[in-house]
């Protein structure tokens, strides 16, 4: 009988001692961060580290009899560092400056950590190529690539948001128009092949060494009313976009800005040159255009008068260069539309080509632009950036895009359903395409 005592009394005790030690502060940390206290989460899964030091992906059984043995929180793994690295990082995309490269450095660090000790979990690659990408640390991230192969490590998930857990798990996007899971292509240049399948989340999205891109950034014109400031910075967020998220080569990415229209046409030849046949481009238009007689031009940086079509630049000749060469088109105009003599821009339709181009608002409506970590970005850009970031593949399809895209605007790049928006996109309008060609 005082053997039986003495064993209750002793699981009481170890009961207790369970308890009182990590348990409560961990807890207190998911509460917390629930919360979206991420400073003082962080605080209580570093104590709960000061008692139990390591990750743990197994389950944490309960004191009790042998024959009645219960899980901790259900099996659910225990992760003090990861899940402490995590706010840190939650903290960096919460701050501006210098402040938050500070927070996703350490936050950073701390996960490189963990994969260093053998503990890759989908989570921990998906948290630090987000990382990179906002360091722009793209070695870092090419390196992320090389040295992981198959996640092997489990974390607890339960303060992760309900996107980033689907971007880690499944790998399958759903679309606004129901279309299902989004392939992914591997290296074309080498291999020349589709592989269907999950994208691979957080992961380095390969070079597509058939894709090219042009950016033209117009802003700084002369006409009145039709400057855009953030014309630069929309350049900018593009190109880190499409070499980080989308499998084009940086090497591969041109940049015209603040130009004649001789210098866009000129750019327009000198890559469509260097493009082998059949290849693909981005083409995306930041700046004043119009409609005159049927035909939609490009304004020069210099351009004075709305009618002026000497200091400008027939759309359908630039993309001209391309198309006929055998390359698709996937263009994007970020062009106030006002009504001129009855026409706006973007009424032309091109005659020969694939070609997809989408307006970045209804006709007869404006430009607008938004603050983003301190800087002031167009709306469509920044919508068109977001996208192919969450989608993070290097086969996006154009009409899943164009939805995509259409709902990010509508919503404030907020929220799940519902919206409202000044600035409203097209759709896609798709020459010789089908629904789901991809750029």
């Amino acid at each position: 009988m005082r053997r039986v005592f003495t064993g209750i009394v002793g699981l009481a005790l170890a009961g207790m001692a369970f308890g009182q030690s990590w348990v409560g502060t961990y807890d207190a940390g998911l509460k917390a961060a629930k919360a979206g206290k991420w400073e003082e989460a962080r605080k209580a899964f570093k104590q709960a580290k000061a008692v139990r030091a390591d990750d743990a992906e197994k389950a944490t059984m309960l004191p009790g009899p042998v024959t009645e043995q219960r899980k901790w929180r259900n099996g659910a793994a225990y992760s003090p560092n990861f899940l402490g690295a995590y706010c840190e990082y939650r903290l960096g995309l919460s701050s501006t400056g210098d402040a938050s490269s500070s927070h996703l450095r350490t936050a950073a660090d701390e996960l490189e950590g963990l994969v260093n000790r053998k503990q890759v979990s989908n989570e921990a690659v998906y948290v630090l190529n987000a990382i990179y990408t906002k360091l722009n640390a793209n070695d870092k991230r090419k390196a992320l690539a090389a040295k992981i192969s198959t996640p092997n490590w489990k974390v607890d998930t339960e303060i992760m948001s309900p996107e980033e857990l689907s971007s880690t798990s499944s790998g399958t996007t759903t679309s606004p128009n129901g279309s299902g899971q989004i392939v992914n292509i591997v290296d074309a240049s080498k291999l020349g092949t589709v592989q269907t399948g999950p994208i691979s989340p957080g992961g380095f999205v390969p070079t597509v060494a058939t894709k090219y891109a042009l950016i033209i950034s117009n802003g700084d014109n002369k006409l009145p009313g039709l400057q855009m400031p953030h014309a630069l910075d929309d350049a900018a967020i593009l190109k880190d976009t499409l070499s980080n998220s989308a499998g084009y080569d940086s090497a591969n990415i041109e940049v015209v800005s603040n130009s004649s229209a001789i210098k866009i046409l000129s750019s327009a030849k000198a890559l469509a040159a260097r493009m082998p046949a059949d290849s693909t481009l981005f083409f995306f238009y930041t700046g004043a255009g119009a409609n005159i007689d049927g035909r939609d031009w490009f304004a020069g940086v210099n351009t004075e008068i709305a009618t002026d079509t000497s200091s400008m630049v027939k759309k359908s000749e630039v993309l001209q260069q391309f198309a006929m060469k055998g390359i698709t088109v996937f263009a994007f105009y970020q062009v106030p539309r006002p009504a001129m003599g009855g026409k706006t821009f973007g009424e032309e339709e091109l005659k020969t080509g694939r070609i997809s181009q989408m307006q970045s608002t209804m006709a007869g409506d404006s430009v607008y632009s938004l603050y983003k970590d301190g800087k002031t970005v167009g709306v469509f850009a920044d919508a068109v950036s977001s996208v192919i970031s969450e989608l993070h593949t290097n086969a996006i399809p154009i009409s899943e895009f164009g939805w995509a895209v259409f709902y990010k605007m509508r919503r404030g790049n907020s929220g799940e359903s519902g919206g409202s928006s000044k600035q409203t996109p097209t759709l896609p309008v798709l020459q010789y395409l089908s629904s789901n060609s991809r750029f």
